[in-house]
């Protein structure tokens, strides 16, 4: 991903339970040098360079309100922190990926094997990310279980990762011409409101999200993040404005799309 980016690299971390950090589900973005028990950290797992990659692992069990805390930044791109008569604010781009069993046995639901959990549990295990946080969330997939035969025929299907860069390269290289003249060069920066009002999709291609939204299935947030994610897909298949395939597609991995 280095040469995706003009300047600067994502910089990779993965925060699992018991892995990062001392207490339980406990987050940190303090800036200055500290140790903990497995090393000292020198940033802090959200702020720091932009554009950081952080990757939490089964989600869930991380305590709600340490979730809930990454709203703010996922929203403003900065840490605010408080403190008596003084407020810093500290950069805080960084691209968030969520990973999540669906209860918390992780056992596939099937005859051989299946779930030993209770609907009640499931509930009580996935709603420890709440609807705020999933909300600000602009991609969410199901992935269905893997079995043999799928993992062989993968060997001879799946696209080769420089093939996979050199697409994203030239969708990010397609923005920024977009963007030219403008303080932004990625569609993530775009402000919601500049988005909608000057690089709006082609006419009528929002119908299906716009019926979402009159039935409460999606957010006034939402419908800005489908039109971001659209402009990326459009990007990624070289065409110069979202059409009605790439906003309902959109749509979709807003909702949560099943693989």
């Amino acid at each position: 991903m280095p040469a995706v980016l003009e300047s600067g690299a994502f910089g990779n971390r993965t925060v699992a339970m018991g892995h990062e950090e001392p207490g339980p589900g406990w987050l940190s973005w303090e800036t200055r040098p500290r140790c903990s028990r497995l090393g000292c950290q020198a940033r802090g797992v959200v702020s720091g360079d932009l554009w950081n990659l952080l990757f939490l692992e089964e989600a869930p069990e991380f305590a709600r309100d340490v979730l809930d805390a990454l709203r703010q930044p996922l929203e403003s791109g900065e840490v605010v922190v408080a403190r008596s008569g003084v407020t810093t604010r500290f950069p805080a781009r960084f691209t968030l990926v969520l990973a999540a069993n669906p209860c918390p046995c992780a056992k596939t639901a099937g005859p051989a094997d299946g779930c030993s959990c209770s609907p009640a549990v499931r509930r009580r295990y996935l709603g420890r990310i709440s609807g705020p946080l999933l909300d600000r969330i602009d991609v969410k997939v199901e992935l269905e279980p893997v079995g043999r035969a799928e993992l062989l025929n993968d060997r001879g299907l799946a696209e080769p990762s420089q093939a996979v860069a050199l697409r994203v390269l030239q969708a990010r290289q397609r923005a920024a011409h977009r963007l030219r003249g403008t303080p932004w060069r990625l569609n993530a920066e775009i402000p919601g409101s500049q988005l909608r009002r000057n690089w709006p999709p082609a006419p009528g291609a929002l119908a299906a999200v716009e019926r979402s939204l009159e039935r409460g299935l999606i957010s006034a947030r939402g419908v800005v993040k489908v039109i971001r994610v659209a402009w990326t897909l459009a990007d990624l298949a070289g065409r110069p404005r979202p059409a009605g395939e790439e906003c309902d597609t959109a749509l979709g991995l807003w909702l949560g799309a099943r693989r």
